[in-house]
């Protein structure tokens, strides 16, 4: 009885001092771990997120850029940080989607997160080195097919969505073009401008600079419209392939376990940043469409895209490595 009594009073006086911490939530600034390097779609995009959130919250917003393995390494770190809100990851089509479709990762996206809030989609733009006979996505095809294993193209890694292009392309069309992983897209891209790599697709401002300047050439666009940002550049779907229109994605996840009511206030701020008219223009600026959903909403998202990639990977003869 004594025990029972003494242990009541020692639970009772922890409670006032753990409630605290939601209601005061965030006390300090908050990490947020991006998957791939500096200066790509995902890094600008989780910036700019980043900084608007961070006001919302009232507390700074600290980018770790944590690149490598097509974002695989950056959701490790992730997922062993604390589950105390002050850490958050961005999910793309590849690493919350795709890669475990692929490869055996060392994390599970419904398991080892606590999905958070869709925030963008948007669709990406194949190019070619501007000195590149490739005008069409015919002209890419014909040649595949009368010299085999000539064109390569590239990806930010296994799974993301310039490699499930290039793969989606291939299946379409019955070619056989070789996919050069690199650690970012950026990198990759940087060796289309340098012609050491016939093409990759990438969000359409990555490659806007160079489209204007001549030194790349925009030969299709995987939305179902054409960009707005390249308004003469045909779809896939014009040019014959309407199986390859599609988006990227990107989200916001958790460490799986954050409290409930700390979790709420961040997905409250959440929703209030992603109705900032202005934010929402920047994105549209990059090619991408700003959103946000429920967690429930993002879960059955990643299921249904999970779905839709299962039948591509298995097309295209993947395994798990």
């Amino acid at each position: 009885m004594i025990r029972t009594f003494v242990l009541s009073a020692i639970l009772g006086a922890a409670l006032p001092l753990a409630a605290p911490a939601a209601a005061d939530y965030p006390e300090r600034p908050l990490r947020f771990v991006v998957n791939f390097p500096p200066g790509g779609a995902a890094d600008t995009i989780a910036r700019l997120f980043g900084q608007e959130i961070g006001a919302a919250l009232g507390q700074p917003v600290v980018v770790e850029n944590k690149a490598g393995a097509g974002g695989a390494i950056g959701m490790v770190y992730a997922a062993k940080q604390p589950a105390d809100g002050y850490t958050f990851t961005m999910g793309t089509l590849g690493s919350a989607i795709v890669q475990p479709l692929i490869q055996k990762t060392p994390y599970d996206m419904l398991n080892d997160f606590d999905p958070v809030s869709l925030i963008a989609t948007g669709p990406a733009v194949l190019v070619v080195n501007g000195e590149s006979p490739y005008k069409s996505v015919a002209d890419i095809v014909n040649t595949a097919k009368t010299n085999p294993d000539v064109l390569n193209y590239g990806s930010g890694g296994i799974g993301t969505f310039a490699h499930l292009t290039g793969a989606m392309l291939n299946q379409a069309a019955g070619i056989d073009i070789t996919h050069v992983p690199y650690k970012g897209g950026v990198q990759a891209l940087q060796d289309v401008l340098a012609n050491q790599l016939e093409m990759i697709a990438v969000d359409p401002p990555s490659a806007l600079p160079h489209i204007r300047s001549g030194k790349l050439r925009a030969v299709a666009y995987t939305g179902a419209q054409r960009s707005p940002l390249l308004p003469d550049v045909p779809t896939f779907a014009e040019s014959g392939y309407p199986s390859l229109v599609g988006a990227n994605s990107w989200s916001i996840w958790m460490p799986a376990g954050v409290p409930r009511d700390i979790a709420a206030t961040f997905h409250q701020a959440l929703n209030k940043t992603m109705e900032n008219p202005a934010l929402r223009e920047k994105f549209a600026e990059l090619g991408a469409e700003a959103t946000h959903s429920t967690p429930e909403e993002l879960r059955r998202f990643v299921l249904a895209e999970k779905e839709r990639y299962a039948k591509v990977v298995q097309q295209q003869g993947f395994r798990p490595q």
